[in-house]
């Protein structure tokens, strides 16, 4: 489950706090982050698998696959639920897709 992952960057300065914040798929799988910032500059890899989380990966948790490979979307909302950004994909990506 870990080849599956997600990457959000944070492309301002100053940290930014994901506390309670989304990441869902098409079919309304749903990871909730605890509490956890991520420091300017910076990047936070979400796996779909289980594994120990760090300042730099965050785990799903799951048993399963979460994004379908023949096409699915990536949404990312904040605590109050606003979508923040999103990232869509089809049979057509070459494996990954960078948005």
């Amino acid at each position: 489950m870990n080849g599956e992952y997600v990457v959000i960057r944070n492309l301002g300065a100053s940290a930014v706090s994901l506390t309670r914040w989304t990441v869902r798929d098409a079919a309304n799988h749903v990871y909730t982050f605890g509490t956890f910032s991520s420091p300017g500059y910076k990047s936070v890899t979400l796996r779909s698998g289980k594994g120990t989380n760090s300042a730099t990966v965050r785990n799903w948790g799951s048993g399963w696959h979460i994004w379908n490979n023949p096409g699915d979307k990536a949404y990312l909302r904040n605590a109050s639920g606003t979508q923040l950004d999103y990232c869509a994909w089809t049979t057509s990506s070459p494996g990954y897709k960078n948005c």
